[in-house]
């Protein structure tokens, strides 16, 4: 066992706590949402994803430093075309504001908002249209993965699993949440019958995710990795990693969609996914360390 309180914790040097786990967790679910979205296409599950897509991108912005500058370098920017193309923090908030305005935009024609007519009920139908928003969720939630794997010096996600892993988590809370929808009454119930078959082989393909994760980083020779993936297996995170993220967030529903029908059951299990995605992601990174010096 690595002795933790020789390392220090990549949160404790930045002090934004949770706000970056919701906005990876927007993020995925509006994203991956929006990729699904190609074949559901129901207005009230496109409402839904337009408020976490803004969500995730209020967030993020939240952490830029001097925010109350950020129109005027957008202004000139846009001006002078003078766009930094090799920062990752540059295409992820074009990438964010895209999938954010074009949501909007969704919304209001699902809703009949300004954009009225059978034209406009059209194009939101198409399958141009929906392809155009699949692309750009799948890379916003890829994009959220490579945040974290360009983090210097923690070790733990310069991991190209992360990537994979949130798209795979994005995916199961999505159709969860499409789950907890149709319980509700909110979107067509055959529209979504296909959803607990196919949450079988993305839990399935999920937990694979996370544990080739977890043993790519105890096999690592960074001290910082080893002590990251000891954090979620009995360290600080492992009560949040394995009760949220593994049991009640991906076993536990994937248990439930192989062994009944039960709706009342299937809607507790897809309650348990949603969230089970936002208690991954923070667990992983809260167990971020960064690595030790050596002189």
């Amino acid at each position: 066992m690595i002795d933790l309180s020789t390392l220090t914790p990549q949160l404790q040097a930045t002090h934004w706590g949770w706000t970056i786990a919701l906005f990876l967790w927007f993020i995925g679910l509006s994203g991956m949402g929006f990729f699904i979205n190609y074949w559901v296409r129901q207005k009230n599950f496109v409402y839904v994803l337009t408020f976490c897509g803004i969500a995730g991108l209020a967030l993020v912005t939240s952490h830029l430093g001097r925010l109350s500058n950020l129109p005027f370098v957008i202004f000139y920017a846009l001006r002078d075309f003078s766009f930094n193309f090799q920062s990752w923090m540059m295409i992820g908030i074009v990438l964010l504001s895209l999938l954010s305005v074009g949501s909007v935009f969704y919304s209001m024609i699902c809703a009949g908002i300004i954009f009225k007519g059978s034209k406009w009920q059209k194009l939101a139908q198409s399958n141009g249209f929906n392809a155009v928003f699949s692309v750009l969720g799948v890379c916003s939630t890829i994009y959220s993965g490579f945040l974290l794997t360009q983090a210097v010096g923690v070790s733990l996600w310069n991991s190209s699993l992360i990537p994979v892993l949130w798209i795979m988590s994005g995916l199961t809370s999505s159709i969860a949440m499409l789950e907890l929808m149709s319980a509700m009454g909110l979107v067509d119930h055959k529209s979504v019958g296909w959803c607990s078959r196919t949450s079988v082989w993305v839990d399935t393909a999920k937990l694979f995710a996370i544990f080739s994760f977890v043993y790519v980083a105890l096999g690592s020779a960074s001290i910082g990795a080893r002590a990251g993936a000891e954090a979620l297996i009995s360290g600080n995170q492992a009560l949040m990693f394995w009760i949220g993220g593994i049991t009640f967030g991906t076993a536990l529903p994937l248990l439930i969609n192989l062994i009944t029908r039960s709706q009342k059951v299937i809607t507790g299990g897809a309650i348990f996914a949603v969230f089970g995605a936002l208690f991954l992601r923070a667990s992983i990174l809260f167990s971020g360390y960064y690595d030790s010096l050596s002189f």
